[in-house]
């Protein structure tokens, strides 16, 4: 049985940007007050709290899917960003949903 709801994704799209060879670090995409915000009013819902690292964004054109790394010092960050870019466009094909329009993986920090 999957329990995973769409709130679920950017967790697991954390999840997995952290297994990939070379990343160290996944910030987040949004300013830390809305970050902050966000979690607030899960805790009010009590819905499950959990620091969306990751941005997905739905729109009538198509899912749009953000993240912000930071790479390992003994790796090329354009490679690492490559690996990252790939995770995600595969997570959406391994799960059977439409690949996403647009994916941006942008490299925060070095080392």
């Amino acid at each position: 049985m999957n329990d995973e709801t769409p709130d679920d994704i950017p967790t697991e799209l954390t999840r997995l940007l952290r297994n990939v060879d070379g990343v160290h670090t996944v910030y987040p995409t949004r300013h830390i007050v809305s970050t902050i915000v966000t979690a607030v009013v899960e805790a009010v819902r009590n819905d499950p709290v959990g620091m969306h690292l990751v941005t997905v964004t739905e729109g009538d054109d198509g899912t749009e899917v953000v993240a912000n790394i930071g790479v390992a010092a003994d790796q090329s960050a354009s490679m690492v960003c490559r690996r990252a870019h790939d995770a995600l466009r595969a997570y959406f094909a391994d799960s059977g949903s439409a690949v996403p329009r647009r994916i941006r993986v942008s490299v925060g920090r070095v080392g």
